[in-house]
């Protein structure tokens, strides 16, 4: 709760309210100085007014370059104010809700409020602000400060590694993510920025390859999303080597069949066969790489000129439920036929995504789904299906999500999902397979 409080100043308010005083006076100075002149017929403003004026112009003009560059005006004037308002707008709000140290100045109670530092990019839609840590046991990564941000919305909070200040990650929340594509052309041109072994999301964020996750309800996008990353694949210029696992013989399946017939399967056994194939290869790699690993131990396939193999197993929720009904043995050897590419694959990329509606640990097991690094969740959903995708102790703020549009996380922000909005391909995605073909 916020507590109002503005009975108490700030240093900043101080220097204000004597600049301001010395200005009035100044000026107050000039005119009276001009009157008695003017009776008296002294002469004497001749003198004295072009010394007062140069006065309260230089500090005008000092207080006016100070203002630039503490809202780094060399960055444009809609930047400058921008700034200005965000910072002014936060230190309101520290005022509120007593988040300050007094001091004293001549016998006078001075709040001082944290230093705050605000880096805009992107055409100032997105930035990172931080605020000094102040007050050691009061955590504000934790806080909602979003309401102080005009139109800006905080994605992601954490302690810098001194310790000495929070930041927070944030957005203009006016701003569409998402990308669209009328024709494959714009897609091509757009994909080829995107670092080799990267595929991009949204226009802000873009991804290393790794095994992932793509979860959500029913008419979410989540198949939809798949696509557009596996028409990045076909695009870059070290040709992906796709696999298809589609047990509901859908749409993935119907794709799989034009990129790579021969690695689509749909059918049960046809399923496990395609995992041990699957394997196969990467054992091979993993052999192959054995020998030079010794002279690069951190290497990996990229630095080899090996290419990469991912699969895409599509709503893998569907084939659980088939594979539980099987004896345990052979549970467990297509369980390990998995796992073994989920936790040994990076190195020799091998990769595997997962699509399903719900990644309960019945359908995909904890240390699975622990260990794929980026893991999505389109759509909306209830705050238990996003603790069993994302895992427990994250933070997630109810929003409206539009189609193809969701949550993600990875290693380095798994407490603090990211907001993602998957592409819109406004062009037909099966032929345009069909010419990259």
């Amino acid at each position: 709760m916020l507590i109002r409080n503005r009975n108490i100043s700030t240093s900043r308010i101080q220097n204000g309210i004597y600049l301001n005083t010395t200005l009035i006076l100044l000026t107050g100075f000039t005119l009276i100085i001009s009157v008695i002149d003017n009776l008296l017929n002294i002469g004497f403003t001749k003198f004295s007014n072009p010394f007062l004026i140069t006065i309260i112009f230089s500090i005008i003009a000092v207080q006016t370059l100070i203002w630039m560059i503490r809202n780094k005006g060399y960055r444009g004037i809609k930047y400058s104010f921008i700034h200005y308002s965000t910072v002014m707008n936060l230190r309101k709000a520290f005022l509120d809700s007593k988040y300050y140290n007094i001091r004293f100045h001549l016998n006078k109670k001075i709040a001082q409020l944290p230093k705050i530092k605000i880096d805009f990019e992107k055409g100032l839609s997105i930035g990172k602000l931080y605020i000094e840590n102040i007050q050691l046991d009061k955590d504000l990564s934790s806080s909602n400060i979003s309401f102080a941000l005009n139109k800006y919305v905080v994605e992601r909070s954490y302690l810098s590694r001194d310790e000495k200040y929070f930041i927070f990650e944030i957005y203009d929340s006016n701003i569409n993510r998402q990308l669209t594509f009328e024709n494959l052309k714009e897609f091509q041109e757009y994909s080829s920025k995107t670092k080799e072994q990267h595929l991009f999301i949204d226009k802000f964020t873009d991804i290393p390859m790794h095994s992932s996750l793509i979860a959500g309800q029913s008419g979410s996008g989540k198949t939809y999303a798949l696509y557009t990353l596996v028409l990045q694949m076909l695009l870059k210029k070290d040709l992906y080597n796709l696999y298809f696992a589609d047990p509901k013989n859908s749409s993935l399946a119907v794709i799989g069949e034009e990129i790579a017939s021969n690695n689509t399967a749909s059918n049960f056994d046809e399923i496990i066969h395609l995992l041990k194939t699957f394997n196969e290869l990467m054992d091979n790699r993993k052999a192959y790489m054995k020998d030079k690993l010794n002279s690069r131990l951190e290497a990996t396939y990229v630095h080899f000129g090996y290419s990469a193999h991912v699969l895409m197993f599509g709503e893998f929720a569907s084939f659980q439920t088939i594979l539980q009904s099987m004896e345990k043995k052979k549970r467990d050897e297509v369980m390990k036929l998995i796992s073994q590419v989920v936790l040994q694959g990076r190195q020799l990329e091998f990769f595997i995504w997962f699509v399903m509606q719900k990644s309960d640990s019945n359908l995909l097991p904890t240390y699975i789904r622990e260990n794929l690094a980026f893991k999505f969740f389109i759509g909306n959903s209830e705050k238990q299906t996003y603790i069993t995708a994302f895992g427990p102790g994250i933070n997630i703020k109810e929003k409206g999500f539009q189609l193809g549009e969701g949550l993600f996380t990875c290693p380095i922000i798994a407490n603090n999902p990211k907001i993602c909005h998957f592409s819109y391909l406004d062009f037909d995605i099966f032929e345009a397979i069909r010419k990259l073909r």
